[in-house]
This record gives structure tokens, C-alpha cells and sequence, in this order.
């Protein structure tokens, strides 16, 4: 099958030149991409509108391992205080309400 796209030349010529030192052609090139989109179900790289790393905009999910240090050491100090000490009824539903509203 023959699939024709619109490739701005200068860009065509860089590209080709990074795939000719790669060892393929741009169609070689295109197709890996288009393998990679099927097997990963998504695109193989991430797109973004900015230049803040992804990471950024998923604190959760995207931590560095200093951060996740940090947020390890907080939790020990935090389950050590807490299972040393009487809660008050008051006190335990101050927490679940801050839990569920996500503070």
C-alpha cells in the first residue's frame, strides 16, 4: 500500500540525514513510529504544549526520588505520631473530613 504525506523539505532533509546515520529511510522511520502507536496504543512519546516536564502536571504519578524521600520520611513521622497518642472522636473525623476533600 502507498500512503502519501506533506513533509516541509527542510524538515524531510534533516530528518533524513539523522536516519540515514541511523541506518533507515524516512518510510522505515515512519513505519517504527506507526509500529510503536499500535503496540503501545498511544503515542510512544510524550506531547505537550509547554516546556514544563510532564511530570509537573501529575505530582502523583511522577515524583522524583528526592520528593518521594521527603514525602516517606513525613509519612513515618506522621504514622509514629499517630500511634503513640489518644485520638479524640473530634480529631479522627477532623482527619477523614481532610482525607476526603483531598487536603
Amino acid at each position: 500500500m502507498t500512503t502519501t504525506i506533506r513533509i516541509d523539505d527542510n524538515l524531510k532533509q534533516d530528518c533524513d540525514a539523522i536516519f540515514e546515520d541511523l541506518g533507515l529511510s524516512l518510510s522505515g522511520a515512519v513505519t517504527l513510529f506507526l509500529r510503536q502507536v499500535v503496540k503501545q496504543r498511544a503515542i510512544p512519546f510524550a506531547i505537550s504544549c509547554d516546556k514544563i516536564p510532564a511530570f509537573r502536571y501529575y505530582p502523583n504519578n511522577m515524583l522524583s526520588i528526592a520528593e518521594r524521600a521527603e514525602r516517606a520520611k513525613r509519612f513515618a513521622a506522621e504514622i509514629r505520631e499517630s500511634s503513640t497518642r489518644e485520638w479524640s472522636l473530634d480529631e479522627i473525623n477532623a482527619e477523614i473530613t481532610a482525607a476526603r476533600s483531598g487536603q
